[in-house]
């Protein structure tokens, strides 16, 4: 029987230099917020040291993807530790980190080691990075590892652009077609499924030269009471959650769902 390869694998086709072309849109992924890559990498990086009040401390980016936070944390003088299952993601961090403040591993966030447990300040979920196992188990046991890496008082942030509520106020968008650098086109499809609780989707990046469409994604997306009792069920406790990095609360005008915990 051959072995399935899941979207989300090293070799799955979803994550690499399709995804970081796709990432790099020029308006952004917040409607009605047009921002370039580093700007929203600035802003998420702002508001979680703003709502956090972390001033110094070491801090686990899990999964880093291509390291734009990581990177960006490094510079600010923070010690950071990036981890990914994509090797390709995990090279570019490499390259473009300059700081010797920040350091790359590749781990499985359902299973970062016990030399990472009880390490870490901080750690952060960022961006619509949880969720992706079809195994309910797998998503639990990559809250477990969140709260094993950290020291007690430790911080986690977990970070995301869709939610069920966001979903049912009308606050996210399923199908975009998003300007991209050198003249591309980034055209996203999605299909909410309310009895598995995912988000079906695809990416098309189109060029003068062809189109490349990655690999079709599959991801849980949680409301705000499933995330709190996910937390807490491994041991999470002063669970607090917000709409925006501004500190604003959760509602349903929000454009995105930010969950602070503590171990």
């Amino acid at each position: 029987m051959e072995k399935k390869i899941n979207w989300w694998s090293n070799e799955g086709g979803f994550f690499g230099k399709g995804y970081i072309e796709g990432d790099n849109s020029l308006e952004g992924f917040i409607p009605n917020r047009k921002e370039r890559l580093y700007e929203r990498t600035k802003r998420e990086v702002d508001g979680v040291i703003f709502l956090t009040k972390l001033k110094t401390g070491v801090i686990l980016d899990l999964p880093c993807g291509y390291g734009r936070h990581s990177t960006e944390l490094a510079n600010r003088g923070f010690e950071v530790v990036g981890m990914d299952i994509n090797e390709e993601h995990l090279t570019i961090s490499k390259k473009n980190a300059k700081n010797k403040n920040v350091s790359f591993l590749n781990k499985d966030m359902r299973n970062i080691g016990k030399e990472n447990y009880n390490k870490f300040d901080l750690v952060i979920n960022m961006f619509y990075s949880f969720g992706f196992f079809e195994n309910e188990k797998d998503n639990e046991n990559s809250m477990k590892e969140f709260y094993n890496s950290l020291k007690k008082g430790g911080k986690l942030v977990l970070h995301t652009d869709v939610s069920p509520e966001l979903i049912e106020h009308g606050n996210y968008q399923f199908n975009e077609e998003r300007n991209l650098i050198n003249n591309k086109k980034l055209i996203i499809q999605e299909k909410y499924d309310s009895k598995t609780h995912r988000i079906n989707g695809s990416w098309l990046i189109v060029s003068k030269n062809g189109q490349h469409k990655l690999t079709p994604y599959s991801v849980r997306i949680y409301t705000k009471s499933e995330f709190e009792t996910l937390a807490k069920k491994v041991g999470f406790k002063n669970i607090v959650f917000y709409g925006s990095f501004n500190g604003d609360k959760f509602n349903h005008n929000s454009s995105e769902l930010i969950m602070i915990a503590e171990k």
